[in-house]
């Protein structure tokens, strides 16, 4: 059979190791959209056309199996899970969590180097640095240069109320300059993280390959003010670009909420440190997981049937942080050894009755892979569900269950947060007294004690101390591991 350029799978949307009765479904539902009887759009026509050639071939198990055999391997495999196998043929809202994950096809050869590095370091030089924390700060930077390469782009800006660069970024500089630059950093003035990650962002853009691993490490121990939405808007061109911002939050004075949100735009992550020998750990293993990165930037470009609504969306490997829901959404990393892993949280409402299947979600995912030629990847990504007429009573798979377990405790905080704000003590202490008991069953007492300290506080105070608050969150989001992967 002669090689197609289009790839069947994307055109009916669904995933290679896709069942016969999913490329039916698929089929199915891209005939009624695009049949010239119903589709009077130009390029409709064209598309219903590939659409019956692509399934002419995955419906017949020997022209798939050809097919098949012409096709590159894929470096990233995807594997779906879902709560339910079905959804109830009734008109009402029904939850249904999808864990999507991601994990290397190919494993890198032993021998084989690291993509080089292209990252930029925004330290926080205000007054509140000044002292241990600016001088934990300086060993951190002193240890990482140690590690550069001569392939490596390595720059340093400091930020209080302007920006300045004390490193520019250039390929294969001496360490004694780079050494002698940090070391001469002092604290001085307010914050203004804007300043610090626009010069940022100009200096990774200097070099900007896809080949490399593309990077802004935000430090900061403070607030800004008056230019979170400037920050924003310079995340998602720093995403568009292919950049990711990573935030270190140093003790309890910082917007964890803005950093979260900022770094999540990109596929980033927001941390907290509350002790000063903790910033020389979070950037080595930080540099230690940009170094071992499979594919980065993964994003995937969605659309969602009228009557399906994305509630939430979490990251829970390699590292633990909340997703942006706009598309393209940005979920993160795929590290060589181990796995992305997201949980989507849906609300459906069926509609129409009289199908024989909802697609919650049909889109396309695509990936950075900078040790591998070509450096970008695609592929499309469907899911859908039966409709039935009795209730699916089939347990979860108990991956998803897990997931969902440690999830729960960080989402008890959050909950307990929101209700806070909005002057809801009661439940809120309800919450945090749930937590404290799912911690001690789970042998974390430590953290168990730090709830009840703010449930003491709460009690008294109707608010809770800026150190609990993100003492809690941040700890119940380390307690999220990566779940056993798919054998």
């Amino acid at each position: 059979m002669p090689q197609s350029s289009r790839h069947y799978y994307d055109i009916l949307g669904v995933a290679k190791d896709a069942t016969p009765q999913q490329i039916k479904r698929a089929y199915r539902a891209l005939v009624r959209r695009y049949h010239p009887d119903v589709n009077t759009d130009a390029s409709a026509h064209e598309r219903f056309l590939a659409i019956q050639e692509a399934y002419r071939v995955l419906s017949d198990p020997i022209k798939r199996a050809e097919y098949d055999q012409t096709l590159p391997s894929d470096p990233l495999q995807i594997h779906i899970m879902t709560s339910r196998k079905g959804l109830l043929r009734a008109n009402e809202p029904q939850l249904l969590y999808v864990l999507l994950t991601l994990e290397p096809t190919l494993e890198a050869p032993q021998n084989s180097q690291r993509p080089p590095l292209n990252v930029c370091l925004a330290l926080d030089r205000s007054t509140s640095m000044k002292g241990p924390r600016l001088q934990a700060v300086k060993r951190a930077a002193l240890m990482l240069v140690e590690a550069l390469r001569e392939d490596d782009v390595f720059s340093v800006v400091a930020f209080n109320d302007r920006a300045e660069i004390v490193v520019p970024a250039t390929r294969g500089q001496s360490k004694d300059f780079l050494k002698e630059r940090l070391l001469s950093l002092e604290a001085a003035g307010g914050t203004e993280i804007y300043q610090g990650l626009h010069a940022a962002y100009q200096q990774v853009g200097r070099f900007y390959t896809p080949e490399a691993i593309n990077d802004i490490v935000l430090i900061t121990d403070g607030h800004t003010y008056g230019d979170e939405d400037k920050c924003y808007h310079l995340a998602e061109q720093a995403r568009q670009r292919g950049i990711v911002i990573n935030g270190l939050g140093i003790g309890s004075k910082w917007n964890d909420a803005f950093l979260d949100k900022l770094t999540a735009m990109t596929g980033g992550s927001a941390n907290l440190v509350r002790t000063e020998r903790d910033i020389e750990a979070f950037l080595k293993t930080h540099f230690q997981g940009m170094s071992t990165r499979y594919a980065e930037q993964v994003l995937l470009d969605f659309q969602l049937d009228k009557a399906v609504e994305l509630r939430y969306a979490f990251r829970l490997a390699p590292d633990a942080a909340p997703i942006e829901r706009n598309t393209p959404m940005a979920l993160g990393t795929v590290p060589q050894k181990g796995s992305l892993q997201v949980v989507l949280e849906l609300l459906a409402h069926p509609s129409d009755l009289e199908a024989e299947h909802l697609t919650v979600l049909e889109g396309q995912l695509s990936a950075r892979l900078p040790a591998r030629q070509p450096p970008l990847w695609q592929q499309a990504l469907h899911i859908s569900l039966p409709l039935q007429a009795e209730a699916d009573l089939t347990a979860p798979p108990q991956e998803l269950v897990d997931a969902m377990g440690k999830l729960t405790l960080y989402r008890l905080q959050e909950k307990a947060r929101d209700d806070v704000a909005h002057g809801q003590v009661d439940k809120a202490t309800r919450r945090l007294e749930q937590l404290a008991g799912h911690l001690l069953e789970a042998g974390n007492p430590q953290l168990a004690q730090t709830v009840h300290q703010e449930v003491a506080r709460l009690r008294a105070t109707h608010t809770l101390s800026e150190d609990g608050q993100k003492a809690i969150k941040f700890g119940t989001r380390s307690l999220i591991s990566p779940t056993t992967k798919k054998p």
